[in-house]
């Protein structure tokens, strides 16, 4: 029992003994698989760097050297010993033999570059990854250059909206007739005149403006090329003088754009006291009309009463007369003695008896002669017969 025992005891102790050591192993492996995963994404990073330095220079030849150790060929002809991978360790060493034994029969060729080709690659890449990003900066600059500028003009053109709007508000509100509620269309059509003028001779301005520097970059364009034909080369000292007077200039073109806006606001404002005192003149023009159309009636009336006062005048000149030769004929009027107008009542009696006598004389008379007239007619008619009856008979005994 007792050596039972002890060669359990002595079993479990190796076993325990074993199972260290494997833990140890197992430790190790995780450390170098780890090392070995940084050393590979070191290795991407620079085949990566070496695939873009190879895509730009393909037609370059690439320097090889042959080599006879153990190597691991990068996809952009980069190498890397695996000698080197790791520390020591009993069962790494015992791998690395096996794969050395596996493959000693075979010739084993490498492709490596060298530091210095390494460097090279690298502060190529470097130059060029810093000319990228200058021109994107530049590239950058431009753009934001180019959007403020279209900031700039767009606040410029809404705050010209906005005016116009609120201008456009006060000539509607202006144009409102007190009498009848509605909207007069002269005011109206006047403003959008005014408005499309405004409008042309900005639109003039700006095209005139724009020919202007379209031959200043003539100009410009002209000279730089006939430097370029000189063979004037320009260097960095004169880039720098050209960014300063390229800030200097937009310097001032910012204050110029300042100034413009300024310019653009008091002319809204001379626009809108124009638009108003316009209003109050053509107020003002329209009550002079109509002072004036009321003086030309009362001179009308003037005339036409002094002309009244004429013909009343002339009226009362011929009454006067009138009147004077009646006053005359009053007082030389003689009244006649009763007698004599007695007799001429008398005489008149007589005449209208006479008359009235003579009246009735006419009538019988014109009754007989209605009756001779209507014998005569018969007597005709009499006559007529007789004179037809004779030729009927004569016409028998002619037969």
């Amino acid at each position: 029992m007792a050596e039972a025992r002890s060669s359990f005891s002595g079993s479990s102790s190796e076993q325990h003994g074993a199972g260290a050591a494997d833990e140890a192993d197992d430790l190790e492996l995780l450390q170098r698989v780890e090392k070995l995963e940084r050393e590979i994404l070191q290795l991407h990073l620079e085949n990566s760097l070496y695939e873009q330095n190879l895509e730009r220079k393909k037609a370059e030849p690439i320097s090889v050297s042959v080599s006879g150790t153990s190597q691991a060929v990068t996809p952009a002809g980069s190498s890397q010993d695996l000698s080197t991978i790791g520390g020591g360790g009993t069962r790494g060493d015992r791998l690395s033999r096996k794969r050395s034994k596996s493959r000693s029969t075979q010739g084993d060729f490498r492709i490596q570059l060298t530091i210095e080709q390494k460097i090279e690659i690298i502060h190529a890449e470097y130059e060029q990854m810093k000319a990228d990003r200058n021109r994107q900066e530049a590239k950058s600059e431009k753009t934001i250059h180019q959007l403020e500028s279209d900031l700039e003009w767009t606040e410029v053109e809404l705050s010209d909206f906005k005016s116009a709007i609120d201008e456009f508000d006060k000539t509607k509100k202006n144009s409102i007739d007190q009498r009848t509620k509605k909207y007069i269309g002269e005011k109206l059509e006047r403003y959008f005149n005014e408005r499309i003028k405004n409008r042309e001779s900005l639109t003039n301005k700006l095209r005139d403006r724009s020919t202007g520097l379209k031959r200043q970059i003539i100009r410009l364009d002209n000279q730089l090329r006939q430097k370029e034909e000189a063979g004037d080369t320009l260097l960095e000292v004169d880039f720098n003088q050209l960014k300063i007077e390229n800030k200097q200039y937009l310097d001032k073109i910012d204050e110029k754009n300042h100034e413009l806006i300024l310019l653009k606001q008091q002319v809204g404002k001379a626009t809108q006291s124009l638009n108003r005192l316009k209003d109050d003149l053509h107020r003002q023009n329209k009550e002079l009309a109509e002072i004036e159309q009321r003086i030309q009636k009362q001179v009308n009336l003037r005339e036409h009463s002094k002309l009244d006062m004429v013909n009343a005048g002339a009226e009362h000149g011929r009454v006067a007369k009138i009147h004077s030769h009646l006053a005359e004929q009053t007082e030389n009027y003689r009244v006649p003695e009763v007698l004599d107008y007695v007799k001429k009542k008398a005489l008149l009696y007589n005449l209208q008896r006479d008359c009235e006598v003579w009246e009735r004389k006419v009538e019988i008379a014109a009754m007989a002669l209605q009756q001779s007239k209507q014998q005569w007619q018969s007597l005709q008619r009499t006559v007529q017969y007789q004179n037809s009856t004779a030729t009927w008979k004569n016409e028998l005994q002619a037969r």
